[in-house]
């Protein structure tokens, strides 16, 4: 009877610390939002087609 009384508080001990959203800056933000200078996806196309065009002069 003393350990599963202690086996229920433990578990609920666990079960409670471990909710939430998680620890704040565990994501940055600069992966979710577009760096300066970055290269949209025409632009790249574009680079490698003339990369592609001078090799072939």
């Amino acid at each position: 009877m003393k350990y599963s009384l202690f086996a229920v508080v433990l578990i609920t001990l666990i079960l409670t610390a471990c909710g939430g959203e998680g620890k704040p800056g565990q994501y940055p933000p600069s992966l979710y939002k577009e760096r300066e200078g970055q290269l949209t996806d025409s632009e790249l196309e574009k680079t490698k087609r003339e990369g592609a065009e001078q090799q072939s002069n």
